[in-house]
């Protein structure tokens, strides 16, 4: 006897591409249209591509999913482009203990670092800044970041030429009047989508972060540490 169609529809394993993926844990970006747009939010997992000029409140466009760490996770920072800035982490009620800085001497050394953080499944979110990144790379980082359950997001200055990754999610941002205007590019389970507004309180900028030097940075940490003992 054949089996309606309908029925299964209904299997947990099938999935059609007019429906997206409903009940996957999201990271609530707090722009509501983005989150709508994104299922809810970031992906909780995985390795996920920004593309934007830089300082243009790229970083701010995450605030509320970096607000999100858990007490006993670290949020490691790699080749960010200025020093964090204490008074900034007490805004966003983000302990100093938890934040790590990693300045690596080269590409190389800095995508290492970035592996390791992902693999010791002490990091909540590692944050990458790199000129590129090939495939091999972003595959790497991918799979490391899938199977010890973070997430990995790669800033990518949108200067250079748009190479497609293994990527549970490439975003694109640009400068409006008011804010910013998201381009979907890649979202796992989802559609493509352009034009949605996000709306930020201020002008656009990433200047509280990038430019304050002086007081109380975050810990400067040799990448020889990140290496797990044993």
């Amino acid at each position: 006897m054949s089996t309606p169609l309908t029925n299964i529809e209904k299997h947990p394993l099938i999935w059609r591409a007019s429906q997206p993926q409903q009940g996957a844990h999201r990271l609530p970006t707090g722009h509501s249209q983005l989150d709508q747009a994104l299922m809810g939010g970031l992906p909780v997992k995985g390795l996920i591509r920004i593309r934007s000029q830089l300082g243009i409140g790229e970083v701010s466009v995450l605030t509320s999913v970096i607000k999100g760490i858990a007490p006993h996770k670290l949020l490691m920072w790699i080749n960010p482009p200025g020093n964090l800035h204490a008074s900034w982490l007490q805004q966003q009620n983000i302990a100093a203990q938890q934040v790590y800085v990693v300045q690596p001497d080269n590409d190389i050394d800095a995508l290492w670092a970035c592996e390791q953080s992902l693999k010791s499944e002490a990091c909540y979110i590692v944050l990458i800044w790199q000129s590129r990144m090939g495939n091999k790379a972003a595959r790497r980082l991918q799979l490391a970041a899938a199977q010890h359950n973070t997430l990995c997001i790669y800033f990518e200055s949108d200067a250079v030429t748009r190479q497609p990754l293994p990527l549970a999610l490439d975003i694109e941002l640009q400068t409006q009047r008011h804010g910013l205007t998201a381009n979907i590019v890649k979202n796992q389970g989802s559609w493509p989508k352009e034009g949605i507004p996000v709306e930020l309180t201020h002008t656009p900028s990433n200047k509280e972060i990038i430019l304050a030097m002086q007081e109380n940075p975050a810990e400067i940490v040799d990448i020889s540490s990140l290496v797990k003992a044993g």
